[in-house]
Protein backbone atom coordinates (compact mmCIF):
# COMPACT_ATOMS: atom_id res chain seq x y z
CA UNK A 1 0.00 0.00 0.00
CA UNK A 2 1.55 3.27 -0.47
CA UNK A 3 2.11 5.92 1.98
CA UNK A 4 0.73 8.57 0.57
CA UNK A 5 0.89 10.44 4.43
CA UNK A 6 3.81 9.28 5.73
CA UNK A 7 5.49 12.67 5.65
CA UNK A 8 2.63 13.07 8.81
CA UNK A 9 4.41 10.83 10.84
CA UNK A 10 7.35 12.37 9.53
CA UNK A 11 6.51 15.53 10.63
CA UNK A 12 4.75 14.82 13.98
CA UNK A 13 7.93 12.62 15.05
CA UNK A 14 9.94 15.84 13.70
CA UNK A 15 7.73 18.20 16.62
CA UNK A 16 7.84 15.46 19.75
CA UNK A 17 4.75 14.58 19.08
CA UNK A 18 2.81 11.25 19.95
CA UNK A 19 -0.43 10.39 17.69
CA UNK A 20 -2.45 11.04 20.59
CA UNK A 21 -0.75 14.53 20.79
CA UNK A 22 -1.59 15.08 17.46
CA UNK A 23 -5.04 13.93 17.03
CA UNK A 24 -5.95 15.86 20.15
CA UNK A 25 -4.69 19.02 18.46
CA UNK A 26 -6.47 18.36 14.94
CA UNK A 27 -10.13 17.44 16.92
CA UNK A 28 -9.39 13.81 15.06
CA UNK A 29 -9.33 10.63 16.28
CA UNK A 30 -5.76 8.59 17.11
CA UNK A 31 -6.99 6.23 15.02
CA UNK A 32 -7.50 8.29 12.08
CA UNK A 33 -4.31 9.39 12.75
CA UNK A 34 -2.40 5.70 12.52
CA UNK A 35 -4.14 4.73 9.46
CA UNK A 36 -3.15 7.17 7.42
CA UNK A 37 0.52 7.26 8.70
CA UNK A 38 0.32 3.40 8.09
CA UNK A 39 -0.92 3.48 4.30
CA UNK A 40 -4.62 2.11 5.49
CA UNK A 41 -6.32 4.90 4.37
CA UNK A 42 -6.53 7.88 1.95
CA UNK A 43 -9.70 8.97 1.63
CA UNK A 44 -9.53 11.72 4.71
CA UNK A 45 -11.96 14.41 4.09
CA UNK A 46 -10.46 17.54 3.26
CA UNK A 47 -11.27 19.23 6.69
CA UNK A 48 -9.92 16.78 8.27
CA UNK A 49 -7.02 16.76 6.58
CA UNK A 50 -6.38 20.50 6.80
CA UNK A 51 -7.30 20.36 10.92
CA UNK A 52 -4.31 17.51 10.82
CA UNK A 53 -1.80 19.85 8.70
CA UNK A 54 -3.09 23.18 10.66
CA UNK A 55 -1.92 21.01 13.69
CA UNK A 56 1.39 20.36 12.21
CA UNK A 57 2.23 23.86 11.06
CA UNK A 58 1.69 22.89 7.72
CA UNK A 59 -0.31 23.71 5.12
CA UNK A 60 -2.69 21.92 2.36
CA UNK A 61 0.08 23.04 -0.37
CA UNK A 62 2.66 21.45 1.56
CA UNK A 63 1.27 17.90 1.00
CA UNK A 64 1.71 18.71 -2.88
CA UNK A 65 5.32 19.26 -2.61
CA UNK A 66 5.35 15.57 -1.70
CA UNK A 67 4.09 14.54 -4.86
CA UNK A 68 5.36 15.57 -8.24
CA UNK A 69 2.74 17.41 -10.12
CA UNK A 70 2.83 18.67 -14.20
CA UNK A 71 2.72 21.79 -14.58
CA UNK A 72 -0.96 22.42 -15.14
CA UNK A 73 -1.56 20.31 -12.23
CA UNK A 74 0.68 22.35 -10.19
CA UNK A 75 -1.18 25.52 -11.59
CA UNK A 76 -4.69 24.35 -10.50
CA UNK A 77 -3.24 22.99 -6.74
CA UNK A 78 -2.36 26.62 -6.39
CA UNK A 79 -5.39 28.19 -7.74
CA UNK A 80 -7.62 26.31 -5.24
CA UNK A 81 -5.89 26.69 -2.64
CA UNK A 82 -6.01 30.36 -3.04
CA UNK A 83 -9.88 30.64 -2.88
CA UNK A 84 -11.93 31.24 0.05
CA UNK A 85 -13.74 28.85 1.63
CA UNK A 86 -16.75 29.07 -0.25
CA UNK A 87 -15.59 28.85 -3.39
CA UNK A 88 -13.13 25.67 -2.46
CA UNK A 89 -16.23 24.10 -1.60
CA UNK A 90 -18.51 24.92 -4.70
CA UNK A 91 -15.82 23.99 -7.26
CA UNK A 92 -14.92 20.93 -4.76
CA UNK A 93 -18.59 19.83 -5.82
CA UNK A 94 -18.52 20.83 -8.96
CA UNK A 95 -15.14 18.67 -9.66
CA UNK A 96 -16.12 15.33 -7.63
CA UNK A 97 -19.41 15.26 -10.04
CA UNK A 98 -17.11 15.46 -12.87
CA UNK A 99 -15.12 12.41 -11.34
CA UNK A 100 -18.14 10.53 -10.61
CA UNK A 101 -19.53 11.10 -14.41
CA UNK A 102 -15.84 9.60 -15.44
CA UNK A 103 -15.51 6.86 -13.25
Amino acid sequence: MVKRFKFIRDKRNEMGLTIEQLADRAHVSPDLISRLERGNRDDVSLSRLESILDALNLKLGDVFDQTELDEQSNQFVQAFYLMDSEKKKQYAKVFMEIIDLNS
